[in-house]
């Protein structure tokens, strides 16, 4: 499927009231998952598994330029009401990013993973896959976040702790 910058895959995304994005990100296209084996195993030659599920805006979400969000393969990928995620960021499949926060540029919330409400995420961030950060959690700069962080945290450094 081709796509012009700036364009959403309109099959795969519901948008609430009052949605901007800005120029050049793209929304909902596939994420980067290959199918396996009965073993486990990649199967070769890679085959990117299906992703039929969506990515769902709430109201009053902003995407920065630049920002790439793809839809869930097992699950929609949900960005939360009011939340703002500034650009440079990739949002990778099957996320949940919950109500009011905001992404920092450069930061990489990686497939399956779980960030809450009212969470301030800093600039370059990475949040690997399935880790689950709590509501009111605060991101230093460049953390890695490894493991799930409880609710009214702050997390910094490499790991994050």
């Amino acid at each position: 499927m081709s796509q012009k910058f700036g364009e959403e895959v309109t099959e795969y995304l519901t948008k609430g009231k009052d949605v901007m994005v800005f120029p050049f990100a793209t929304i909902g296209f596939i994420g980067f998952s290959f199918e396996k084996d009965k073993l486990g195993n990649f199967k070769i030659p890679l085959v990117r598994r299906k992703h039929n599920f969506k990515v769902v805006l709430g109201d009053n979400v902003v995407i920065g330029s630049k920002t790439n969000i793809d839809r869930g393969s097992w699950r929609d990928t949900i960005i939360g009401e009011g939340t703002n995620i500034d650009h440079l960021c990739h949002i990778a499949h099957n996320v949940r990013v919950g109500k009011h926060t905001w992404i920092a540029a450069g930061s990489v919330l990686c497939g399956s993973c779980e960030v809450g409400d009212r969470c301030q995420i800093g600039a370059g961030t990475i949040i690997l896959p399935h880790v689950k950060v709590g509501n009111k959690v605060i991101t230093g700069a460049g953390a890695v976040v490894v493991k799930d962080v409880p609710d009214n945290t702050i997390v910094k450094g490499v790991p994050a702790k």
